[in-house]
């Protein structure tokens, strides 16, 4: 016999008895009360009246019990199996599947939400210096593997409330929540100094070096996304014209310094 029908088997006889106990006690306390008989049928009728009738519609109730529970049962595994694969998908089509960090759509809808909440965040637009360069030498696995390294020290060199993304190809992005300007490029340059030191991305026997540049540009309330990523992406040209490996906020007082003797 198999568990589950042992189970139903003994809520059935459970049920029973108790039905058994309970016909007496009515039957007995009636017929006291009205002076009737106790004779052997009445004894029978108690006994087997409620087995009869109880342990056959018992046995109905907790069969069809037990199947609902079953049911319910696959119902909660399948919305679990459900809830995660949701999960994975949610995490697939919002991260950057090598490195981990957040897509390019994903980290754009941070941006339109930090704008919209009234605080002043700033950008950081990084891009590694000549990195095709990597690619053609060494290969796209060594390229990747800087790629990563690179992510990884973003990461370490940001807080948690932080937003990182891989904007597209060897771009990386991050949102500096509730940060300035000034504090910001104190932030970029320790992310620069932090990826050039980087062990196993610079080094000297296989000749690999990796340094960034980084632009970045406030977020004032209300801005538009797009323009305050093509002025961060203005400051990022600006560091790459003025040498690399550095970070630039000003890209407009840069345009000047060159225009004016």
């Amino acid at each position: 016999m198999t568990p589950r029908r042992k189970r139903i088997l003994g809520k059935s006889i459970v049920v029973t008895i108790i039905a058994i106990v309970a016909t007496f006690g009515l039957s007995f306390t009636a017929r006291f009360a009205l002076q009737m008989p106790i004779d052997w049928l009445s004894w029978v009728e108690c006994t087997f009246i409620p087995i009869l009738i109880g342990m056959p519609v018992s046995a109905y109730i907790f069969t069809q019990a037990e199947a609902i529970q079953e049911t319910c049962d696959k119902l909660e595994k399948s919305h679990a199996a459900l809830k995660a694969t949701h999960s994975r998908l949610t995490f697939v089509t919002s991260h950057d599947p090598m490195t981990g960090l957040l897509s390019r759509g994903e980290f754009i809808a941070r941006m339109d939400r930090s704008r919209d909440e009234g605080e002043c965040d700033t950008l950081l637009l990084i891009d590694p210096d000549h990195f095709s360069s990597i690619n053609d030498k060494h290969g796209h696995a060594k390229g990747d593997e800087a790629l990563v390294r690179i992510a990884k020290a973003l990461v370490y060199t940001t807080r948690p409330g932080d937003g990182i993304g891989r904007l597209g190809g060897e771009e990386f992005g991050v949102l500096l929540r509730h940060v300035r300007k000034e504090q910001a490029s104190t932030i970029a340059e320790n992310i620069r100094r932090h990826i050039e030191r980087i062990p196993g991305v610079k080094g000297q026997q296989d000749g690999v070096k990796v340094t960034v540049s980084i632009g970045g540009a406030e977020i004032p309330h209300g801005a538009d996304t797009q323009d305050v990523l093509r002025n961060a992406a203005r400051c990022l040209f600006e560091a790459k014209q003025r040498g690399r490996n550095r970070v630039s906020f000003d890209y407009e007082a840069a345009k000047l310094r060159v225009v004016l003797p």
